[in-house]
Order: structure tokens, then C-alpha cells, then sequence
């Protein structure tokens, strides 16, 4: 098989790729967009459907600033140990590289909460404007 480079400079193969792909996480995720699509659908359809869709501009906005400000708006993503100023300690940089990992990695749950929300709402707009804007009913 033909060798393929990641983002990460590693050579593996296609068939190594496809075995290292997070199949649970995506699973999970399509399950939580599909919930997230009908229980919006449905609450559209009632007369409430101002109050659900603020409620779901409402709920994407609170995470995902608060995803930015959990990972302090990503300012130590991608530094490496070589990059931190030397008037850190060795104690310090160890800290802070560890901070970064543990930050990202405890606001990494809030993405299966946040990608739904965006989801439903763009298949709204695009329902809203494309499909009823264009086409009609």
C-alpha cells in the first residue's frame, strides 16, 4: 500500500489510518447530532419555536465561549517545550506543557455538544433559506 504523511509527520499506511480512526467518537457524535436535530425539529413545530431556537443560539454561544475560555483562547496549543521563554524553570515549562494537555483534554467532551448544536441550527438556515427560500412551498 501506498504510504500516506499525516498532519503529524508519521508515514502510515491507509489501512493503519482507518484502523486508528475513532470509531466510537464518531458514532457518537452522529447519535447526538441526530437527537439534537429532532428534539429542535420537534420543538419547532410547537408554538414555542421562538423560545427553542434562542435556547439553541442561547446554549452554542454559553459553550463555546466557554470552551475558549476553558482552553485560554488557545494560546499554548502547539507549543513545544524549545518555544516557552528561558526565564521559565524546566518545573514551570513542565507545568505549563502539562496545563495545555489537561485543559484540552478535559474541554474535548463540550465539541460533542457544541458540533450538534452548530449542525442543527446551519441545517435550519439552510432548510430556511435554500430549500424554502429558493424552491418555496
Amino acid at each position: 500500500m501506498k504510504k500516506q504523511q499525516n498532519n503529524y509527520g508519521e508515514h502510515q499506511s491507509v489501512k493503519e489510518a482507518v484502523n486508528a480512526f475513532n470509531w466510537k467518537r464518531a458514532l457518537t457524535l452522529a447519535i447526538t447530532t441526530i437527537v439534537s436535530m429532532g428534539i429542535y425539529f420537534f420543538l419547532t413545530s410547537t408554538p414555542l419555536w421562538k423560545v427553542a431556537v434562542l435556547a439553541y443560539i442561547v446554549i452554542a454561544s454559553v459553550l463555546i465561549i466557554a470552551y475558549f475560555i476553558i482552553n485560554r483562547a488557545f494560546t499554548g496549543s502547539g507549543v513545544t517545550y524549545e518555544m516557552l521563554p528561558d526565564t521559565m524553570t524546566h518545573k514551570e515549562k513542565e507545568e505549563y506543557l502539562a496545563d495545555v494537555a489537561d485543559r484540552e483534554r478535559r474541554s474535548r467532551p463540550m465539541l460533542m455538544v457544541i458540533f450538534p448544536i452548530i449542525v442543527t441550527l446551519l441545517v435550519d438556515l439552510f432548510r430556511l433559506f435554500v430549500l424554502d427560500g429558493f424552491f418555496g412551498n
